[in-house]
């Protein structure tokens, strides 16, 4: 993977900027609080910002970063999404919860397991279709985030609620996320 991320700095570096500011707008949501109650949700928001965080070092750092370090902290990242969204699915299941909430973790669940799976591609025999249907999931989530065709999915509630705006500030990270996540897995079956 490190020889692809390196060989195609034309993509590799814009990626980069799109993560910084991914990363910084989150971390400014994060800090001022901005988000009125039910139009975000900080657990998500920690979310994209510690997935930012890993993507930039293995985007940046690609044949410096250790892969063990790498995986075990998408390990861990997979493991503490499923927890608190299993969490999620509890108190959604008893009233508390929004079904948005458990969408958002559910998201960042899928996309720590995917980059877990493409970190596991790294020099082993593994199938190549399912990096790539991953791939196109996420490039159809970042399209369809923006609404494409005046239609955008239920699980985008939590990225911009019915009647706002679709560019909010939540809604920069989320796309960030599903491009980069797919540029990563791509460059999984490159490399």
């Amino acid at each position: 993977m490190a020889e692809f991320v390196q060989d195609y700095a034309f993509v590799r570096w814009p990626v980069v900027v799109a993560f910084v500011l991914a990363a910084g707008i989150v971390a400014v949501r994060l800090t001022r609080r901005a988000v009125p109650v039910g139009r975000g949700d900080a657990a998500a928001d920690s979310a994209h910002l510690l997935m930012c965080l890993v993507m930039l070092v293995m985007l940046v750092f690609p044949a410096g970063a250790d892969p063990h370090a790498v995986r075990g902290v998408l390990v861990a990242l997979t493991v503490a999404y499923a927890a608190l969204l299993l969490e999620r699915v509890v108190r959604w299941r008893t009233g508390i919860e929004t079904p948005d909430g458990v969408l958002a973790l559910g998201y960042h669940t899928v996309a720590a397991a995917a980059m877990l799976y493409a970190m596991g591609a790294h020099g082993a025999d593994v199938p190549v279709w399912p990096m790539l249907a991953l791939a196109l999931l996420f490039t159809v989530d970042a399209l369809l985030a923006f609404g494409i065709a005046g239609h955008r999915p239920r699980w985008h509630r939590f990225v911009h609620p019915p009647g706002t705006h679709p560019l909010t500030s939540a809604l920069v990270p989320h796309v960030v996320m599903d491009i980069g996540t797919a540029f990563m897995l791509i460059a999984a079956v490159g490399g």
